[in-house]
């Protein structure tokens, strides 16, 4: 049988998530997407050419896609739908398995050709849900689900290789799509570091510092309603702006980091319950993810800093609006 899965590039998570796909599907094709209207479009183009490829093989398949979120975007949904529809008509079967917040439209839309397993409670992370569906009680695709939780909410419970960083470095090079696949097939082996992973690592970690001491340099500081403190950070692409976060949290002591690139994303991290870091990312555009941490996309010129840190203000006020409203 023909497997093709797609999962989120970005995060251990996603890349775990894989990775267990993998254990049971040894034969699967892997691919990595972010978000945005980009990468769902690459999604559907690759489901289109994964329909082509099979049925010229005589055979049909699985499509499995973890831990990424349809959004509220409509012309993104018919796409998918679409594309979906066309997937089961074939006679192949989808499974998307996500624990982000989803709306109603998004789910009803794609429900018809695609079984949905969402977890939207905020207790359990993609790679978790992956091995419950896939490989329930094999110990080592639950050691891989228990790793991707502790880094996805931040426990702090265990320790992890520097993979997450690694992901940076990798989607950073002309061959990400071909790193990333390679990282999750030596994970689904049992290998979570190695000596070529070691050497990448030190290469990354040189760029690293040095995009660290440029982003400690734009920091601005700012008081927002007169209740919390947030540090607005130009980030680099060779930054893990989750662990870097945690290390702002600490030397600024803010309640609200929000990490933004020259690619007009932007990384939304909270250290205050009371902040809502999905309703932030809803009020721009492209937004998405949890309350404790999301991602969206800014319309500023990428090269005005004052301009970036008015939008991004105005949006956390804006969230606060909507959280007053809420029943």
């Amino acid at each position: 049988m023909k497997v093709l899965i797609i999962s989120h590039e970005s995060d251990l998570d996603g890349l775990f998530s894989a990775a267990i796909g993998l254990i049971r599907y040894p034969q699967a094709r892997t691919v990595f997407l972010g978000y945005g209207k980009e990468s769902f479009e690459t999604l559907v183009q690759f489901v289109h050419k994964f329909i082509d490829y099979s049925l010229s093989e005589q055979e049909k398949g699985l499509i499995i896609i973890c831990d990424l979120a349809l959004n509220e975007d409509s012309s993104l949904i018919h796409l998918c739908k679409g594309a979906f529809a066309e997937a089961k008509t074939a006679g192949f079967s989808i499974l998307w398995l996500d624990h982000h917040p989803w709306t109603d439209a998004a789910k009803g839309a794609i429900d018809p050709f695609v079984e949905i397993i969402l977890d939207e409670t905020g207790n359990r992370c993609a790679s978790e849900l992956v091995y419950d569906k896939f490989l329930s009680g094999n110990q080592f695709a639950n050691k891989l689900g228990s790793m991707a939780h502790s880094m996805d909410f931040f426990t702090n419970d265990q320790y992890l290789t520097p993979i997450p960083e690694l992901i940076v470095y990798y989607q950073n090079s002309p061959c990400r799509y071909a790193k990333l696949s390679s990282l999750a097939e030596k994970v689904s082996r049992g290998i979570l570091w190695d000596v070529d992973m070691q050497n990448e690592y030190a290469l990354f970690s040189r760029l690293q510092e040095k995009a660290k001491v440029e982003a400690y340099q734009t920091i601005q500081i700012k008081q927002i309603d007169g209740r919390f403190s947030a540090a607005f950070v130009q980030s680099s692409p060779y930054i893990q702006n989750s662990l870097f976060a945690h290390e702002l949290f600490e030397k600024t002591n803010s309640d609200l980091v929000m990490l933004y690139g020259k690619d007009n994303k932007v990384s939304i991290r909270r250290n205050n319950n009371m902040i809502s870091c999905r309703r932030i990312a809803q009020c721009l555009s492209d937004g998405g993810g949890h309350d404790f941490a999301a991602g969206a996309r800014f319309k500023s010129d990428p090269t005005d800093r004052n301009e970036i840190t008015k939008e991004l203000e105005e949006a956390v006020l804006k969230s606060f609006m909507y959280r007053e409203n809420d029943p």
